[in-house]
């Protein structure tokens, strides 16, 4: 049976305008009840990536929470918004990018992703079999993933699944960065493996406004005009990237799904609402990308050459030390006279630091030589 992806069009944050898209949207796949019972606990996986502004098309944006939150309202008033960013609490986020306020004025409960007292089962893993994470997500009853559609310079797109990786406390972060290093399949398989052991009862992909070029912290708004929504995040994931032109399968969780999980079948999805072609964004700016498959002795000999690497702007730089902080090998420096300097032979290419720069001071380049490296 084929998973239903519902595809909408919504060209601005209207906040009556983004309601009633949703409700129609929702109504395609049963209807808000069919996720959420009468007084059941709900949490709100937002994207909070960091503190940055709600011009910054970096995190859930506040008109998207405010529809959501008050289309639950009348079967429910235990509404939970959370999420663990990569840099501070989530309150201490939200009170820039706009999503306290709103959960403060919907009387909703903020909650802070901050402990590792509870575990999370994968009874059929790739790789992880558990996780630990704050012991309130065993207390919901369901969970709706509100990801934004955003670059991301490790992973290609964050989408659905990516976005649950904030169940991991903000602090652990590092840790799976570092146990992962260059490795994008594993890296992949742990997203796909923390995905499965808690999913989503629903997932709802903003794409009214997203990102492109250097995401998912620095890039430009893109105005997509699309929401996506579907009770199978891979699902979502397979069908956001056809919007924009790009293959489905250059997203890695997407290729590592297929793959791994599927065992090299592809995922049937049917479509609702809208067609890919009255929707279709041309010319966006994706991030470099490079392939999984490399020649073992010889790439690690010219792996600087034709891997994407992270340049610092030192024009850009306010010395806030974030990315210094939490370099998960410690391959940064800063000095006032010079910026940042990197040891790239250190550097295992987590891109933590361009990820988590609030001043857009990190760009990722292309080398030269990675054009003759087959994908």
């Amino acid at each position: 049976m084929a998973e239903i992806v519902v595809l909408k069009k919504c060209e601005e944050y209207d906040l009556e305008k983004v309601k009633k898209v949703l409700i129609e949207g929702l109504d395609l796949i049963g209807g808000v009840g069919a996720f959420v019972k009468k007084d059941e606990k709900v949490l709100l996986k937002v994207n909070s990536l960091m503190n940055t502004p709600v011009e910054k098309p970096a995190c859930t944006h506040p008109v998207m929470l405010r529809a959501v939150i008050q289309i639950l309202k009348p079967i429910t008033k235990n509404i939970f918004v959370g999420d663990s960013p990569g840099v501070g609490t989530f309150e201490f986020c939200a009170k820039r990018n706009g999503l306290k306020e709103v959960i403060d004025s919907e009387g909703a409960t903020l909650v802070n992703i901050l402990k590792e007292e509870y575990e999370l089962i994968n009874k059929n893993p790739l790789k992880y079999r558990s996780f630990k994470t704050d012991p309130l997500i065993g207390e919901m009853d369901k969970i709706i993933n509100l990801p934004r559609f955003k670059t991301h310079g490790l992973m290609y797109l964050t989408l659905c699944i990516k976005n649950m990786f904030g169940l991991i406390p903000g602090t652990s972060k590092p840790g799976y960065h570092l146990r992962a290093g260059t490795d994008k399949r594993l890296f992949s398989q742990m997203f796909i493996d923390i995905f499965n052991s808690r999913l989503p009862d629903l997932n709802i992909l903003d794409g009214i406004i997203g990102m492109e070029g250097n995401g998912p912290g620095g890039g430009d708004p893109v105005n997509l005009k699309v929401i996506l929504m579907g009770a199978n995040g891979f699902a979502v994931d397979l069908v956001a990237p056809k919007i924009v032109g790009l293959n489905p399968y250059d997203v890695y969780i997407n290729e590592v799904y297929r793959d791994d999980v599927l065992k090299g079948k592809e995922l049937e999805v049917k479509v609702m609402g809208e067609k890919i072609e009255d929707v279709f964004h041309k010319g966006f700016k994706s991030v470099p990308r490079e392939s999984f498959t490399k020649p073992g002795f010889f790439f690690k000999l010219i792996k600087g050459l034709i891997t994407p690497k992270q340049i610092y702007i030192k024009q850009k730089c306010t010395g806030c030390l974030r990315c210094v902080q939490h370099c998960p090998v410690k391959c940064l420096e800063h000095s006032k006279k010079k910026g940042i300097k990197c040891d790239y032979n250190a550097c295992i290419r987590c891109f933590i630091c361009q990820e988590i720069c609030p001043e857009d001071a990190i760009r990722l380049r292309k080398p030269l030589l990675s054009m003759f490296v087959r994908r």
